[in-house]
């Protein structure tokens, strides 16, 4: 079978992930309530949040209890309680027992029936509706008292276990929450284009490759960098792919995802600051530029572990992946490349000819544009509804990443353009033939 044939299946069978991966999402875990007298906080826990879309959307939960109780323990039958992203903020201010009235809580979903010794509770289903427009609703379990259970003997003076299962569903019956729900279309698009690029890339590299005797650092740095962003794609689709299996996805392979998606970044930024800092115009070693592989060790070392600490996070106030200090962090690292970036594109004006500040105007704009997107995102999502924070931030990146792996390779094979001519790409690698890099032009 040719590869004309294979590549529109390969293509299709990408795009209909995009439908199974909005099927089954599940949620389950294990809740402790009671405890000491007077401890409202052991007796409400947030279990996780979802975003419908405008129309009647439903949710499904079941209960069973962990532990066999006491014959002088009565049977707890806790309730659900939802509250609407506008109104949660408030949440953390108010008592545990009395936040459903004084927040108010948006619906309440009366007293819910645990299952006993190992086996489930019946599902119980609730309907949400909206009508002006989309929203995060927040879904917690409460086990609080009514006033006069409380006047009478107070709050539960022992602890308990109660495991939960908990569906979600949208109007049209996708289980996909509201800020994930066009990402799988994102994802699919983004791995097709990345593909095809790599067939061009690979395609240009070989021909460069037998002009020039090898191909020169920068290329291969290239084509590792995106390589990254492949695999981090590839990753995630995997991942809701699981969905259709078993409902929760594959957190390992979501994880490894993000982290290579991290890396791709530090990647990118890696080859501009060494440009930046004459590799490949000025000198022709990477040893020559001082400071960058330590400083691009800590900072790969670093994103990897902001990952890490965003999977830790609680949903509670979490609407996108750098939700919080960890956005705030990465800020400040890409405002810092950044500044580095800027200071080596100084110190070559000063030290080159006309064909290199013709290059260096256009390579500072794009450049200064990548790595200002993240901060001018990152501070815009700000201002969004909560669902719109993650599909808007993750798109963006994925474009302006996706986008910026384009520039580079065209600035990196293209034989006409302005980098190629002034840089050692353009240097024949036959026997005799050499490469001035303080004058740059080619000497026998």
């Amino acid at each position: 079978m040719t590869g004309r044939t294979l590549w529109p299946k390969f293509v299709l069978g990408l795009l209909a992930v995009r439908f199974i991966c909005a099927e089954c999402k599940v949620q389950s875990g294990t809740l402790t309530f009671g405890g000491p007298r007077g401890n409202e906080e052991s007796q409400w826990k947030f279990i996780s949040k979802f975003g419908y879309a405008i129309g009647t959307g439903r949710y499904e939960i079941r209960l069973r209890l962990g532990d066999a109780l006491e014959q002088d323990q009565v049977l707890p039958r806790p309730t659900l309680e939802i509250f609407l992203d506008e109104d949660w903020p408030q949440h953390a201010h108010i008592p545990a027992c009395r936040r459903a009235q004084d927040i108010p809580a948006r619906k309440t979903h009366g007293t819910l029936a645990p299952g006993q010794l190992g086996l489930w509770g019946p599902w119980e289903v609730g309907m949400l509706y909206q009508t002006v427009r989309s929203h995060i609703w927040y879904f917690a379990l409460s086990d609080c008292p009514d006033e006069f259970a409380r006047r009478m003997s107070g709050s539960r003076n022992f602890s308990y276990t109660i495991d939960y299962e908990i569906r979600w569903r949208q109007f049209d019956e996708s289980e996909l929450s509201l800020e994930m729900r066009y990402m799988p279309v994102a994802t699919v698009l983004v791995l097709v284009i990345l593909t095809a690029m790599a067939c061009w890339f690979v395609a240009k590299s070989q021909s460069m490759r037998h002009s020039t005797g090898k191909l020169h650092p920068v290329v291969r740095s290239l084509l590792f960098a995106m390589g990254l962003q492949w695999a981090s794609q590839a990753l995630h689709l995997i991942h809701l792919w699981a969905y259709e299996r078993n409902g929760r996805g594959l957190p390992i392979a979501d994880g490894f995802a993000e982290v290579l998606f991290m890396l791709s970044q530090v990647g990118a930024a890696s080859l501009l600051i060494a440009i930046a800092q004459g590799y490949s115009l000025l000198r022709s070693n990477l040893s020559e530029v001082e400071l960058l592989v330590p400083v691009v060790a800590v900072v790969s070392v670093l994103h990897v572990a902001l990952v890490a600490c965003g999977k830790l996070q609680t949903e509670d106030f979490k609407y996108h992946e750098n939700e919080g200090l960890i956005g705030w962090i990465l800020l400040s690292v890409r405002l810092s490349l950044f500044a580095w970036f800027r200071s080596g594109i100084q110190m070559l004006r000063s030290s080159g000819g006309l064909k290199l500040q013709s290059f260096l105007g256009m390579f500072e704009i794009v450049g200064s544009a990548y790595f200002l997107a993240f901060p001018t995102i990152f501070v815009l999502v700000q201002v969004l509804a909560p669902y719109l924070q993650h599909p808007v931030l993750q798109t963006a990146l994925l474009a302006i990443q996706t986008a910026s792996w384009l520039w580079l390779a065209d600035l990196f094979l293209s034989k006409r353009g302005s980098y190629f001519q002034i840089s050692e790409l353009s240097a024949s690698m036959l026997p005799g033939v050499g490469w001035n890099c303080y004058n740059h032009k080619k000497v026998m």
